[in-house]
């Protein structure tokens, strides 16, 4: 059974926190489009070929072309010695190439010209391709980040109370051992999913990185309004094979049109020439000379009829091979694209039932969950059964919703007009809506577990008032301060801060406050001095997730240097490896973390303390790192679980059993009253009473030798909570 709660803890630590997620839309990816590998390589290969292009246009036209020769000559009129001569010469000229030469080099500049336009083709097809690549894999994390929603609500519900409710009903007789076993299994089937759920989104999201050439941080997508595509319209459809070969025919059309002269070389040449007079007509000195001609030059094969009949036929050939091949690959196109269209017709039908059936399943639990309040019987059974139809059939919505949007983009890769510019008329996932049957089946249980067990109520308590009054008044609490310049100044700080039962302040310092106190740390030392005398403990808050980063961490360093002769009561780090994106990632980030927390650790002369959210408190979310030894045997002496949600229960599971495996290591929670984070992480949006009769559970709850009390986040959200919440 202890291991056994160990996990349903493992499984609440991993719960996706999507308060403080960015959102990012399609076209915050399609501005990195041009950075795609696939884009990359096709824009080299035409500007390979716009070079090569222009290589042959460079060789169209006239020519230069010479030679420079030697050699003897006997010549028989010459008198002896004078019979042997030395003969140079040198030729230059100029050539213009005409009737098949010409053609040729038209034909080459004529086939640069195709293939630079076949690469321009592969270039516009490589964007809108990753465009459309982007946008499948985009709907692909999107429909994770939902299915992870809705199983996060789900498998909540086991922790919430549903199995040991129906663990109590079996013992009693009241459940079969088939139905008790038959109601785990779909939770643990829902566990399994998690996990696929999750490796889809990690997917999705590295595929997103490596289209877009960047790093892709998980954010929180947003689905657009699909075009309608509908049946009975006539689309013209384009691939990239099909603008190929209309290119090649276009080439060869011209070819065969523009080229008569196939196997006759000829040139204009005009040429001058100079070289010594043969035989010499002084045998004492020798005669030079120099001389000119134009002329017209021809080479052709002797069976010339025949060579360019051949010629002919292979281009014709050539022709219909390439006009047969795009009519048979069009055909093709054709039949895909409607065999596409019907499947895509098909699953907009099957979301209408979807959605129809999702109805069904809500008013189901809404039913089940009515007769629950006024009924005996199997009634509870009924419920949970509905609960895990609705839950389902939400999966298998969500499910549908993604496979229509990729089908959707699918489609769009055969047709550049994928239809009417109507919108769909269906609401795209409602998700707050979706979750409302599980949040409120959690609630009810929940609510029906705390009844019957009262884990957080003082024992032998009658009156509910009485344990709050007595509660409140011997209840202190630590509290986040992120500026020194709002307090110290402060009329009636301390009386305020009493009247709120506050004993310890994590103070944090700006750059500019920490060069001052540096130099002039009387004002601090006096506040610090009164604040000993009140009783209040004043610890560094320092926190910047940079200073994980190896070459950061001197930042961090030479602050604590600076501040060292201050009579802080402690060092508090909250260096929060989640807000830190870029170079690092995944265990080396952890790594990295751990080894700023021991070089701090080593130089502090006050005893350290860290924040640290609770997922770091198991090995199984923490890359298989012990984060708690990590950080004990870096001499950090106390950790604050930074553990935002309303979900008592869970949270004194998962600090008990933290506490348990580390005594030797202090413990403190850290509950929000920050209004910017949702309803479920942040007390802002409740009432005084809701809050304090929380704090106080927790308080009572927790109560250990190694547990140092509670930690509000912070000084000045709680001060304007008191101010908007006055009862």
């Amino acid at each position: 059974m202890k291991i056994h709660w160990y996990l349903l803890q493992v499984l609440f630590i991993l719960l996706p926190i999507s308060a403080g997620a960015e959102v990012r839309t399609l076209a915050d990816f399609y501005s990195h489009l041009d950075q795609a590998a696939s884009v990359l390589k096709t824009q080299a290969d035409l500007e390979a070929q716009q070079f090569h292009l222009r290589a042959n246009e460079a060789q169209k036209g006239w020519e230069v072309f010479g030679g420079i020769s030697g050699g003897y000559q006997k010549s028989p009129f010459a008198r002896e010695p004078f019979g042997n001569f030395f003969d140079p010469m040198a030729r230059i000229g100029l050539r213009y190439p005409l009737l098949g030469s010409a053609e040729r080099q038209d034909r080459a500049i004529g086939d640069a010209e195709t293939q630079v336009k076949i690469e321009n083709v592969r270039h516009e097809w490589s964007k809108r391709l990753a465009a459309l690549f982007i946008e499948e894999n985009y709907a692909a994390y999107w429909s994770a980040e939902k299915m992870l929603a809705l199983n996060h609500a789900y498998t909540h519900l086991r922790i919430a109370g549903i199995e040991k409710t129906l663990r109590q009903r079996h013992e009693t007789g009241l459940l079969l051992m088939s139905d008790y076993f038959e109601f785990l299994s779909a939770f643990e089937q829902a566990e399994r999913m998690r996990l696929e759920f999750i490796n889809n989104k990690e997917q999705a999201l590295m595929r997103l990185a490596h289209l877009t050439n960047t790093s892709v941080a998980p954010f929180e997508a947003i689905k657009p309004r699909l075009n309608e595509i509908t049946g009975n319209l006539a689309y013209d459809i384009k691939q990239l094979d099909l603008d190929i070969l209309q290119t090649q025919i276009d080439n060869l059309r011209k070819v065969r049109e523009t080229q008569n002269w196939q196997g006759i070389d000829s040139d204009l040449s005009v040429v001058a020439f100079g070289g010594p007079a043969i035989p010499h007509p002084s045998p004492d000195s020798m005669q030079w000379g120099y001389g000119g001609a134009v002329g017209f030059n021809f080479r052709m094969p002797l069976e010339i009829v025949s060579y360019r009949k051949n010629e002919q036929s292979r281009l014709n050939s050539q022709l219909i091979s390439f006009q047969a091949e795009y009519t048979r690959r069009d055909q093709e196109l054709n039949l895909e694209f409607r065999s596409m269209l019907g499947r895509y017709q098909q699953l907009m039908q099957q979301i209408k039932f979807q959605q129809t059936r999702l109805d069904a399943t809500r008013e189901s639990v809404r039913e089940r969950y009515l007769r629950l309040q006024s009924l005996d019987g199997d009634v509870f059974e009924k419920y949970i059964q509905a609960i895990n139809t609705y839950y389902r059939t939400a999966i298998e919505y969500v499910e549908a919703e993604a496979e229509q949007w990729k089908l959707h983009v699918r489609l769009r890769q055969f047709v550049s007009t994928p239809g009417s510019t109507s919108e769909i008329a269906r609401a795209d996932t409602d998700l707050v809506g979706m979750l409302e049957p599980l949040k409120k089946a959690g609630q009810f249980f929940e609510k029906r577990m705390a009844k019957e067990t009262k884990p957080l109520k003082l024992a032998n308590s009658n009156d509910r008032s009485t344990v709050s009054r007595s509660n409140s008044t011997s209840m202190n609490f630590s509290v986040y301060v992120w500026n020194y310049d709002d307090i110290v100044g402060q009329p009636g700080f301390w009386e305020k801060s009493q009247s709120m039962g506050i004993n310890r302040l994590l103070l944090s310092l700006n750059e500019k406050q920490i060069a001052s106190i540096a130099s002039h740390p009387a004002a601090l030392n006096k506040f610090l001095q009164d604040a000993k005398h009140r009783g209040v403990k004043i610890e560094l808050l320092l926190g910047d997730p940079d200073w994980i980063l190896p070459k950061e961490r001197v930042r961090l360093l030479e602050i604590i240097k600076r501040l060292k002769s201050i009579h802080f009561d402690g060092l508090h780090l909250d260096i929060e490896p989640d807000q830190l994106p870029g170079e690092l990632a995944g265990k080396n980030k952890l790594e990295e973390f751990i080894e700023t927390i021991r070089q701090a650790t080593r130089i502090s002369p006050w005893p350290v303390a860290m924040s640290i959210h609770p997922r770091y408190l198991a090995k199984e979310t923490s890359f298989d790192l012990c984060i708690p030894c990590q950080l004990r045997e870096s001499g950090v002496k106390e950790i604050t679980v930074m553990y935002y949600s309303m979900n008592l229960n869970s949270i004194a599971m998962t600090m008990k059993s933290a506490m348990q495996q580390y005594p030797e290591l202090m413990f403190s929670l850290a509950q929000s009253l920050e209004p910017e984070l949702a309803v479920e992480n942040s007390y802002a949006h409740k009432p005084q009473a809701f809050f304090r009769d929380a704090m106080q559970q927790l308080d009572y709850h927790l109560r250990a030798s190694n547990f140092s009390g509670l930690i509000i986040q912070s000084l000045k959200d709680w001060e304007i909570y008191i101010h908007e919440n006055p009862l």
